[in-house]
């Protein structure tokens, strides 16, 4: 069964499993649920448990991060990802890349938060 983990935006009711959720709650989908929340939604990311649990797993999220994707979703949400520490592996590559000054502020404030 799919794990869903909330990534982006604020609490919300998931009708389809009578669940509230927020920011890095997981919840257990099925397939066709799991679909809904990751592309239709796109505040969600479906995870792979046993991905946790090795090395190589660590290796295989960062190959999933989606540099252009995650930079092509308005300012907001970007804030909040990096704000929450969900992208810190990936800091370096979304300050180069973006030239956006929220994204560029929310780089250097999350730098200075993990620095301090």
């Amino acid at each position: 069964m799919p794990v869903a983990e909330k990534v982006t935006g604020g609490k919300v009711l998931l009708r389809g499993i009578d669940e509230r959720v927020s920011i890095g709650d997981r919840v257990d989908v099925d397939e066709e649920f799991a679909t809904y929340l990751s592309e239709e939604r796109g505040d969600f990311r479906i995870i792979d448990d046993s991905a946790e649990t090795s090395d190589e797993g660590d290796e295989a999220d960062d190959e999933e991060f989606d540099l252009d994707k995650f930079l092509g979703q308005n300012v907001p949400p970007i804030e909040e990802a990096i704000a929450a520490g969900e992208v810190d592996d990936h800091l370096e590559a979304i300050g180069e890349a973006s030239e956006r000054t929220g994204v560029q502020d929310a780089v250097g404030e999350r730098r200075a938060e993990l620095e301090g």
